[in-house]
């Protein structure tokens, strides 16, 4: 036999208030993923806002969320990617849960949409505060494994590290940031033209870490 659930006031605000800061909280989320939630909130509470508003959250905080569209989320997402921020799960509900909330909301998951937005997951991982040595280390193992290391290649192929050592170790140049590595090939010369990179490799390890 099925009983019908009987919803108090105190059991929608514990549900709410332990998805605050997981998912959306606005009505169209919650009326598709939680509808029985939602229809008991409008019933006690006589309309879903006012049920936030009784969990002391700012409704227009919540509903802020309903102005982010798929194609804002994937401009803001490619061009924090080009900038060089960080892009893990963790970091963007820290420091932008609209987007991140915006992102649940529309994609379903973070990792959805960064792959809506057109870049690998797996190198978002990797895209955490990076510190002057990891980013020479990972310029270097980059250019150990014959990477054209040209500014265009970068741009394309690796946006991340060429955003960070631009940043941290070029002062806004590329150009700037190999030479910080040791690197001082000429990446306007054609590859068949240019020193021998494993002879040269050997002689920038020495000097940054003798």
């Amino acid at each position: 036999m099925m009983f019908k659930k009987i919803w108090t006031p105190d059991m929608i605000r514990d549900i709410i208030l332990s998805l605050n800061g997981k998912e959306p909280l606005n009505s169209h989320y919650f009326s598709t993923t939680y509808p029985s939630v939602y229809a008991a909130a409008e019933r006690i509470f006589g309309s879903w806002g006012n049920a936030i508003t009784s969990c002391g959250l700012d409704y227009n905080a919540v509903r802020k969320y309903n102005r982010w569209t798929r194609v804002r989320i994937v401009t803001a997402i490619r061009k924090r990617y080009r900038e060089g921020d960080p892009l893990s799960s963790q970091y963007i509900q820290n420091n932008c849960k609209p987007l991140y909330m915006a992102s649940v909301h529309h994609f379903r998951s973070w990792g959805k949409a960064i792959q809506a937005a057109g870049i690998d997951y797996n190198t978002v991982r990797l895209r955490r505060s990076m510190k002057a040595e990891e980013i020479r280390a990972e310029i270097l193992r980059l250019y150990n494994n014959g990477e054209d290391m040209a500014y265009s290649n970068m741009r394309k192929n690796h946006q991340y590290l060429l955003a960070y050592g631009m940043k941290v170790l070029g002062h806004g140049s590329w150009a700037e940031a190999r030479r910080a590595c040791g690197i001082t090939e000429n990446f306007r010369i054609a590859k068949e033209k240019r020193p021998d990179r494993p002879k040269r490799l050997q002689m920038i390890q020495a000097e940054l870490f003798s």
